[in-house]
């Protein structure tokens, strides 16, 4: 039997940038009451293409309606002191403001950790900025790109020969904003025993040089190797990379001396070729980094006789790390996510039902769930400073007309 969702109860205040949307769907899918707070007219992340329909508008940007689900808004101009007067009132029931601003901007505006604590003292505030809150680098700006390519990731991605290539999706904000929401529920978690909020303090820049350890000082600390680019391979596991079957590629990637020997048996057993299990090549993976391209060519020669599925499922009975390089199709034809029941519907008013990606993790007994589709501009507006702060429609309307809401 199941219960209520995970952060039911609790509410989370959002005014973030594409650096922490997704940080405000995870806790909003888990069930916290989180209002999205935007600009009059309406957030800028509305417009990041690409479109459903290939149509812009600022309620059909994928990236927008896929990072807000579950979230109401309304719409707020923080920057004026009416608009930070209302902030404060919806602070006040709030447990967890996310916010994305340039550090000390919400300071400046009286709407900061210290001035909210005052009123609110177990209220969790999450900062998700660059470079984070302190240091010598806080006031730098700061981009995806500049993450991936600060943190290492971009260092190792791409051909030797070619710049640089651009990582896909925004991957350091998405962790970034995982971090962000693993910290915030650690932080609310102490506020409920304690009765005690704290500010956290979250560095994409920080976040992704944790998780591209791969890529720089962490490789070099564990195998004494310097990253670099060597196309779909990587420098610390030999053989590693994409490999032409049939039909398509496959992704291979040996890190251990069993492994390296089971692949080498199959290599033997399909093609006849003996040298790959000379005991040359056993042992760690810097045995193996002196003839990466040699053994290319033998796992080629094995892959180039399977298709696809074949080789997959055929590695993983073989416990070997073997996966499809699918492309978009593939992901959401995917039998295996089928069975899963991974994708799941949404009815957006205006743009229609739309599958996505579903829970990133389930839980045993509180449900994950979209609970509703990405907010409009405004939509929850009456809703929340009528129904729940107690303003008259009147004064909801001249705010309106003064462009504070």
């Amino acid at each position: 039997m199941t219960s209520a969702a995970a952060l039911s109860g609790r509410r989370v205040l959002e005014l973030a940038d594409e650096k922490g949307l997704y940080c405000g769907k995870l806790l909003a899918d888990m069930g916290a009451d989180v209002i999205k707070i935007e600009r009059p007219g309406g957030d800028p992340t509305r417009n990041i293409p690409p479109f459903w329909g290939d149509t812009p508008h600022p309620e059909r940007g994928l990236f927008f309606l896929y990072t807000n689900t579950s979230k109401r808004a309304v719409t707020l101009d923080v920057t004026t002191a009416e608009g930070q007067a209302l902030f404060r009132r919806l602070a006040q029931t709030a447990d967890l403001v996310i916010e994305t601003f340039e550090p000390g901007t919400m300071d400046g505006w009286g709407i900061g950790y210290q001035a909210l604590n005052e009123n609110n003292p177990g209220l969790v505030f999450t900062s998700i900025t660059g470079f984070g809150q302190t240091g010598p680098h806080k006031a730098f700006k700061s981009s995806d790109l500049v993450a991936n390519a600060l943190a290492g990731g971009m260092y190792v991605t791409g051909v030797p020969e070619d710049p640089p290539v651009v990582l896909v999706g925004s991957q350091a904000h998405i962790m970034a904003s995982t971090c962000a929401a693993v910290s915030s529920m650690i932080a609310l978690f102490h506020s409920t025993l304690r009765g005690e909020g704290q500010q956290v303090d979250i560095s994409v820049e920080e976040v992704n040089l944790a998780v591209t350890h791969i890529a720089g000082v962490g490789r070099w600390l564990e195998d004494r190797l310097i990253p670099k680019r060597i196309g779909s391979a990587l420098i610390a596991a030999v053989p590693s990379g994409a490999y032409p079957c049939k039909d398509g590629l496959v992704y291979l990637i040996v890190n251990r001396p069993l492994h390296w020997k089971a692949l080498a048996q199959w290599i033997y057993e399909v093609t006849g070729n003996d040298i790959v299990l000379d005991p040359m090549f056993e042992g760690p993976t810097a045995n193996r980094q002196p003839v990466r391209d040699l053994l290319d060519v033998y796992i080629s020669d094995l892959t180039a006789r399977f298709t696809v599925d074949e080789m997959y499922h055929e590695g993983q009975r073989r416990h070997l790390a073997v996966t499809p390089v699918n492309t978009a199709t593939g992901v959401v034809q995917d039998p295996h996510l089928a069975a899963r029941n991974y994708f799941v519907a949404v009815d957006h008013p205006g743009v229609g039902t739309l599958r996505y990606p579903g829970a990133p993790y389930r839980h045993a007994g509180t449900p994950w769930a979209i609970t509703r589709p990405a907010p409009r501009v405004g939509q929850h507006n009456e809703e929340i400073f009528c129904g729940e702060l107690g303003l008259s429609t009147e004064t909801v309307g001249e705010l309106r007309q003064r462009g504070i809401i």
